[in-house]
């Protein structure tokens, strides 16, 4: 079976924020940490519980899960 997703937002990051020559969808923040925009796969033991944790690659490739990211794009704009 396969799950088809599009997943599209924005989040607001300090002034002096930079991108990451060469890396899309990494950013520098003014601290130099590096700030990402990746999916995440989440699991939970049901719908309704309070327990929902990231899900590792690994973890999904032994419950036969594999994510196929085909199309990711990010970009830096400047704000008001």
């Amino acid at each position: 079976m396969h799950v088809e997703f599009e997943i599209s937002g924005s989040f607001d990051v300090p002034a002096g924020t930079g991108p990451v020559d060469g890396s899309p969808n990494l950013f520098h923040l003014p601290s130099g940490q590096i700030v990402s925009v990746h999916p995440v796969m989440e699991m939970a033991s049901s719908p309704d519980s309070d327990d929902h944790r990231d899900l590792t690659t690994a973890e999904a490739a032994r419950l036969g899960i594999h994510l196929d990211l085909y199309d990711r794009d990010a970009c830096l704009r400047g704000g008001d």
